[in-house]
């Protein structure tokens, strides 16, 4: 099929219900305007499903729909988190946000969680992924919101930026700035640097360098992972090069997959069993990091054990088929208003040039740019490694913000 045809075979559908089935959930409760009105005790955050774009959603929410006392409709929040992460990501935002009368809304993302997780690479394409976000506001009888990203969250929020322009009012976008122009598909662009790992001869694939992305499409990656939740977690949230202090990684070379030195040869086949992953390659840092308690790292352990990564994996699999559907987006300007935090320390900064650099892209490509921040000796969590500054930087923008006027004082809830 055409581009044009599979970008309308991706439209939005959001019949939407209450997911009466999940016995864990709390159910938004209607009040007596017929109005959904939720989270009055601002002091935790909440949770409920909901069914959008055909899939089951889990939401964590804090703040109330309506502002009884103004009789209007508080501006909703959308949260999106990304890799390997849930709701749980944006704890403190949602709690503080809720107490300035947002509706203050963070979904496990698909694949994430307590969200439904297809099986097929192809549902999480950029449309899928954004009649998502499109359907989780409808459902919650919105027809614009504020968005806020993470990791690939951003990079989702971004996009809404550009296919749904009219429902973005403005956005703030976290670590992963935007990338107005992209010559060619991520994954290709990955192979070309280190190899082709995933669909090359057996000499390119011998011959491959270690690249996390890409080991995230290896057969059995996701398997791998299932088998060292606590490990990779431990090293992807503990580790900060330079900063940390770590023992060495078990494995220290750059090669994909590992050479029996002793038979001078692969053993086995060329999948992730036989690749190590990131948390072999990465140091181990000797402790958690203080703005992680023990708690909170057990939340993610737990959460990832129960559901594994395989959904989360997905995102990873799809950038070549995003960058062939979003081709005649290719130089377009974000027209929102933006806001960019990033830490200077993370990783994800450095390879798009620094920070100077990542400024520079954003005044030219978002018109409307608001402030570019980056945050001292701060990773790539860096709404939970300083929470308070991030929440801080974002309520000043949400406020300075015109809100648009289709912000919906009275519809029914659907919920």
């Amino acid at each position: 099929r055409s581009l044009s045809t599979l970008r309308l075979h991706f439209r939005v559908s959001w019949s939407v219900t209450s997911d009466t089935s999940h016995t864990r959930r709390n159910v938004m409760s209607p009040a007596a305007s017929g109005c959904c009105c939720v989270g009055a005790n601002l002091t935790y955050m909440k949770t409920t499903h909901i069914k959008a774009n055909g899939i089951h959603h889990k939401l964590a929410y804090a703040g109330a729909q309506f502002n009884d006392q103004a009789n209007t409709k508080n501006p909703l929040i959308l949260f999106l988190h990304g890799w390997p992460d849930f709701h749980f990501s944006f704890r403190h935002q949602l709690m503080k946000c809720a107490q300035h009368n947002y509706f203050a809304v963070a979904p496990d993302m698909r694949g994430y969680g307590g969200t439904s997780a297809p099986t097929t690479t192809k549902e999480y394409n950029v449309y899928t992924l954004c009649n998502d976000v499109l359907g989780i506001m409808h459902a919650l009888d919105y027809e614009q919101c504020f968005l806020v990203g993470h990791d690939w969250g951003a990079w989702l929020a971004w996009h809404m930026c550009l296919i749904y322009p009219d429902a973005v009012v403005a956005v703030c976008a976290l670590s992963v700035p935007y990338v107005i122009h992209r010559p060619k598909g991520l994954l290709t662009h990955l192979k070309q640097e280190y190899g082709n790992c995933i669909s090359g001869t057996l000499q390119e694939k011998q011959g491959s360098r270690f690249n996390y992305m890409l080991h995230h499409n290896l057969p059995h990656a996701a398997e791998e992972y299932d088998k060292n939740v606590r490990e990779a977690l431990y090293r992807i949230y503990g580790y900060i090069k330079g900063v940390t202090e770590c023992d060495d990684p078990e494995v220290d070379t750059d090669e994909m997959f590992l050479l029996d030195k002793k038979r001078g040869k692969f053993d086995g086949d060329l999948t992730a069993r036989n690749a190590p992953g990131l948390w072999k390659r990465l140091p181990r840092p000797k402790a958690l990091p203080a703005w992680i308690p023990e708690s909170d790292f057990e939340r993610y352990v737990s959460e990832f054990e129960k559901t594994g990564f395989s959904g989360g994996l997905h995102w990873y699999q799809t950038p070549d088929l995003n960058w062939g559907l979003t081709r005649h987006l290719n130089d377009t300007k974000i027209t929102q208003p933006v806001l960019f935090i990033g830490g200077d320390l993370d990783v994800v900064i450095k390879t798009h040039g620094g920070a100077k650099s990542v400024e520079t892209h954003l005044v030219t490509s978002c018109p409307r740019l608001h402030k570019c921040v980056m945050l001292k000796g701060c990773g790539h969590w860096v709404h939970q490694e300083q929470p308070d500054v991030v929440t801080g930087h974002l309520l000043n923008f949400l406020q300075s913000v015109e809100r648009k006027k289709t912000f919906k004082e009275h519809i029914k809830s659907r919920l």
